[in-house]
């Protein structure tokens, strides 16, 4: 196996598909593969859905966002069960793993204060 076998293997190992989308948001199983996308698409335009990985070339016009939704896109599957499991879109995570670093930081400072008498 060549190491651009291992690279792909190891990516497609982290993403995920239409099928898995579904599964998770308990979509109905005769939806078809049309209406999966537009479902999925609107939750890429309204309510911060993960965009998917994998470029979209459309009449020679790379496609972004919302419009890079199709059946054979890929996502990131940390960012699609993180958006299922707390609905935070990747940008407000960020956001919010900082503030829990900060918040932790303080508690660790603070016992330190505590210990050693505030002295540095």
């Amino acid at each position: 196996m060549s190491v651009h076998q291992l690279v792909e293997a190891r990516n497609a190992a982290r993403s995920v598909g239409l099928v898995y989308i579904a599964e998770r948001a308990k979509l109905a199983p005769h939806l078809t593969v049309g209406s999966i996308v537009r479902k999925i698409r609107k939750w890429v335009e309204a309510a911060d859905f993960p965009p998917p990985v994998t470029p979209r070339i459309y009449q020679g016009v790379e496609q972004t966002g919302a419009m890079a939704v199709h059946a054979h896109a890929r996502w990131d599957r940390d960012h699609v069960d993180a958006w299922f499991d707390r609905r935070l879109p990747p940008k407000l995570r960020i956001v919010e793993d900082n503030a829990l670093q900060r918040h932790a930081a303080a508690t660790l400072d603070s016992r330190a204060a505590a210990m050693f008498g505030g002295a540095r």
